[in-house]
Parts: C-alpha cells; structure tokens; sequence
C-alpha cells in the first residue's frame, strides 16, 4: 500500500516506513512511538469537540422544535413508504400535488425516553387533509391546525408520523411546523439538544452536510434555512449551521463538498463571515478523509489526478493526495481572501491518514500547499479486528484496548511532529473508539461495558500528555449498529449512568475547567 507515495518521497525515514508497512488501518499496534523526535514541543491545551451524527429520527435526537425538518416526505400507495421523487416538491419541499391512491406520510422525531404522553399542535398554510400515524393520535382540529398527542408504548421500534391525504393543487398544504405544545415559532433549536452541547468547544458538521454521499452542489440550488427539509440536497442550511454555532457558543467546522465550485465555497465563506459571531472560529477543511477510497470523492481525486498527469497510471494513492493537495490550496485561497481582516478566526486544515504520515509528507510538499493550510488533522482512532470474535471474548478484547490506545496516540504523535515542524498546529477531526462487528450482541456487550469507560479515560489522558490541542470526537448520539456504534451516547434521553463514553468524557471536561 502506498507504494506511489513512498516512490515519490525516495527515503522517507523510520517513520514513513514504519507507517507503510502498517498499511490501512487506523491504529494497530507496534513502537510508532520509537520515531517522533525526542525533542520537547509545547503542547496546546487540551480541548474536545464534537461530530454531529446525522439528523436521524430514531435516536429521539430533537435537534430542531419542529419535529418534521429532521425527515422528509415519502409516497405510500398501500405498497410500503418510498421517498417522495424531487421533481414532486416545489423549491422549499413542499409537495405540490399528490396523485390518485397515494398519500404522503413524513415522520416526526420522538422525545427523549422516557416520556408518556406529548401534546404537540402542527400549523400550516394552504388546503388540505393531515391525519397522523403511529404513536400519534389526532385530538383536535382547526383551519390551519392539527393537535395530536404522542402516547409511548415503550416499543424500541416505535414511531409517529404526519400524513398528507389531500392537498389543493392550486393552494397547495404547505409550512408545516409541528412543535410540542408551548414551544415558541421563534425557537429553532431544542434547548435539550443545546444542552447537551455544553462544555464542547467545537462542533464538526460532516454528517449534517452529507459530505460522504458526494452530491454534486450548486450555489442556487443549496439548501436554505426555510426549506421543508434539511436532510437532502447538500444537508442542513448553512445559514442554520451558523446559527447552531452562535447559539451553542461552539467552533463550527466545516467541510467544503468535493464538487464544490468557486462560487459555492465563496458564498459558503461570506455567509460564514457575515453571520458567526466575531469571537468564534471556523475550522475548513476540504471533503472528507481524502485518503479512504471507500468514498466516492477519494476515487474521484485518483482519477482526476491521474488525467492530470499528477501520477502515472496505476499510482492512484499518489495521484488522489497531489489532487487532494491541489484543490485543497484552491479552496483555501478563496477562505484566505474571505477572511483577510480576521486571520487569526480562520484555521484551514489539511486532514491525513492516522498512521500514514508520509501521505502528509508528500502533499506539505506539493507546491503551495503548506503556506495553505494552518492546521494538519488525523483520526486517531482505537483500532481492534473483531473478526471471528463473539460475547465470550469481552474479557480479552478489554485486556487488548489499552496496548491499542497507546499504538493510536503513538501514530498521532508521528504526524503532530511533522506538522509542528512545518509550524502547523496537530488536531484531530474524528477520534474515539473503532470498534465495528456485525454481531450486534457482541456490539452491545462492548459498548455498554463499564470498562470502556476506563479506555476513554486512558485515551483521553494520553491525548492531553502526548499531543494536546483539539480533539474532535465521532460523535454525538448514535445507535449501536453492524456500520459502527459511534455515539457517546445511543438515544436522546439515554441514563449517563448506562453511557460509559460520555461519562468519561464529561469527566474529563469537568476536570479541565
């Protein structure tokens, strides 16, 4: 693996090489630590961020008080629930009409277990039929009003939805908030999920922005703050983002899509100059893990560099980074311009591979791209193959995490030593546990284990002694799932007495104020 990259570097060290042999993974055990430089660096103080997850209905995560804009609309036609087409929506994702024998049904998000029964009154403009589905039951009606009442099974599985059954083509039912009853229309974010920001200094928008689905975006066409819907297109609004950021008094990161043009990414950095309050920072960093070829963009970047004579053919890995490098300084550029009178509000990162510093290396390199960029990022995660194993092996998986904590940090501290050598800032972009079986039994025993508590604390400590600065953990509220278990905690109302990450981690933000 790499070996385009370590062509290009010639003699890249013992730490290159040490990162090549390794291979893919994010972590994996070994002495990376033997190859940072034993000379002291000043270390930044310590402080954690926060992924978003995305705006999912089944964690109970009430990002928004109006608990339609976390969904969007599907057909039923008595044959199951399908996505509604877009060309059936007009600008804001309001549907325009609806056909003979289909209704359209659009979830709501449920409140944080445990709840009993919730009044909710749902407003809206134009003339038709809504009706309700799931634990929602219908109670009053008024022109312009429906009232219905959430009333708990305390099913896992349970949910609730609206329903369009009529709409007048030529006024057409529309403007739909549904909010629990004495929640103010002014109020766009759930206090609850503001608070459970508290203590964060930074929150990253990666999933909010669907940066890994690759959408080819436009400027006219983005996503606004009054659209139906903030799960397609190009994610949330930006101007909602923003608005998250000056609300939770967080830094906002934000990730510019791949297929971003000139005039997308100047808007994006205007909008973001004009309206984030003047205290706060902005952390950009173009697409996401540039380096995973899981990801459509990554193989984009290998083909586009490859046309580009970047690398010969066949040489994808260094084709993708020197492409990756090259758009990187493009996009940046115009951030730089942007933020001109403010400078030091402004960190534009460069995001590698964990354990592949020599990709680093060669793109610090390339050109331009160093003076470009002011911080450089990994994803120290902590890696262990679950291949084969099963419920009985907790015991030996937990007697393991620690040696792999150590090999994650000791990775980290390869690159940090790199970038304090170019006079870059270290940070971490994602970061926490890797953990990923499809034996979601297995799954739950790991996850809910007293003893991860104890991981997260050593990995916490080791970060703050070995690297310092900003560590962005993956992420905030997420079920256990066969693709991860990523979130700190798995549901909106979860006990932190049954969330051993977020203990440890709220344990340590109490113990660094």
């Amino acid at each position: 693996m790499m070996t385009g990259i370590a062509a290009r570097l010639a003699c890249g060290g013992a730490a290159a090489a040490m990162a090549l042999a390794v291979g893919m993974g994010d972590s994996r055990p070994g002495n990376a630590a033997d190859a940072v430089p034993a000379q002291a660096r000043p270390r930044a103080a310590t402080d954690l961020g926060i992924n978003l997850f995305g705006l999912e209905t089944a964690n109970r995560e009430q990002v928004f008080s109006n608990l339609i804009l976390q969904s969007g609309w599907f057909v039923d036609t008595g044959h199951g629930w399908t996505p509604m087409p877009a060309d059936r929506l007009d600008r804001n994702g309001w549907i325009k009409t609806l056909r003979k024998g289909e209704v359209a049904p659009r979830p709501l998000v449920l409140p944080p277990l445990p709840f009993d029964r919730v009044a909710v009154r749902c407003t809206y403009a134009g003339q038709g039929i809504l009706t309700t589905g799931g634990i929602a039951e219908t109670v009053g009606r008024a022109p312009g009003v429906l009232d219905l009442e959430l009333r708990s099974n305390a099913a896992p599985d349970e949910g609730a939805w609206i329903r369009l059954d009529q709409s007048n083509p030529a006024d057409p039912l529309r403007d739909i908030d549904c909010r629990e009853e004495g929640r103010s229309r002014s109020e766009l974010f759930n206090p609850a999920f503001i608070r459970s920001l508290h203590g964060f200094a930074a929150v990253r928008f990666l999933d909010w922005q669907l940066t890994n689905l690759n959408r080819s975006v436009t400027w006219n066409t983005r996503t606004r703050p009054e659209s139906a819907n903030q799960t397609g297109g190009d994610g949330v609004a930006i101007e909602t983002m923003i608005a998250l950021a000056n609300t939770a008094h967080v830094d906002p990161w934000f990730l510019m899509p791949y297929t971003a043009d000139a005039t997308y990414i100047a808007g994006f950095a205007k909008l973001v100059r004009e309206r984030l309050a003047p205290d706060r920072t902005v952390y950009v960093e173009l697409g996401n893990e540039m380096w995973n070829d899981m990801f459509e963009a990554t193989r984009q970047a290998a083909r586009e560099g490859i046309a580009a004579g970047l690398a010969p053919a066949g040489d994808g890995d260094t084709a993708k980074s020197l492409r990756y490098a090259q758009k990187t300084r493009a996009a940046m550029r115009i951030w730089t311009q942007v933020y001109a009178d403010r400078p030091n509000r402004l960190v534009r990162v460069l995001s590698v591979q964990n354990v592949e510093p020599a990709m680093a290396r060669l793109m610090l390199a390339d050109k331009e791209t160093a003076r470009s960029i002011d911080a450089l990022a990994t994803a120290p995660y902590i890696h262990l193959d679950m291949t084969g194993l099963g419920v009985d092996d907790v015991d030996r998986m937990f007697a393991a995490l620690p040696a792999q904590v150590d090999a994650t940090i000791g990775y980290a501290a390869q690159t940090r030593a790199l970038a304090h050598d170019h006079g870059k800032r270290f940070v971490a972009y994602e970061g926490g546990q890797h953990l990923v079986t499809g034996d979601l039994a297995l799954a739950r025993a790991v996850q809910r284990d007293p003893r991860m508590e104890a991981i997260y604390r050593q990995y916490l400590r080791a970060w703050q002694a070995r690297i310092g600065d900003r560590l962005m953990l993956y992420a905030s509220t997420a079920p256990i799932a066969p693709y991860g278990a990523w979130g700190l905690k798995e549901y909106a109302g979860q006990a932190e007495t049954e969330a051993p990450k977020l203990r440890a981690v709220h344990a340590f933000m109490a113990a660094s104020r």
